[in-house]
């Protein structure tokens, strides 16, 4: 009887093992920077400086009597080179699109949690895929202080 219970039990444990089928495990692919963030994004603040003008819009979109009157766009693109073109876009009512930025190159690099944006070597805003704050400042040719800072959600 014992080699009978041995038996039934050496038995339920060969067939309780599951085979695994994955004999040539693949190397988890790596996920450039540019490429998690890269995506449309809805600007939801936008504040602007070129001298004496300034534009200052510290909610967006704008919906005035139900009718939305300025909005915007922040659009990564991931190139080749595993860098982004970043490019800005507000829509403002009676004037249509207003391209800000034009197919800045941005590199994207990996920062604890989040993303640096960098510009010719400079940190010029954070994303993280979901979010972006980009800020960066400095002067004119013609010596006249230059802003552009906005936040912007996928």
């Amino acid at each position: 009887m014992k080699k009978i219970l041995v038996f039934w039990f050496v038995l339920g444990a060969l067939v309780a093992c599951k085979k695994d089928n994955n004999d040539h495990p693949t190397p988890e692919q790596t996920v450039e920077p540019a490429a998690k963030v890269a995506g449309t994004y809805k600007l939801s603040s936008f504040h602007f400086i070129n001298g004496a003008n300034e534009v200052e819009l510290e909610k967006l979109p704008v919906v005035e009597s139900g009718k939305t009157v300025a909005s915007g766009t922040v659009k990564f693109t991931k190139k080749a080179d595993g860098k982004a073109r970043m490019n800005v876009t507000l829509v403002i009512e009676g004037e249509g699109s207003i391209p800000v930025v034009e197919d800045l190159e941005i590199e994207v690099r990996e920062s604890g949690k989040v993303f640096g944006l960098y510009a010719d070597g400079e940190r010029i805003g954070d994303a993280d895929g979901d979010f972006i704050i980009f800020n960066i400042s400095g002067k004119s040719e013609s010596g006249d202080d230059l802003l552009l800072a906005f936040n912007a959600k996928k």
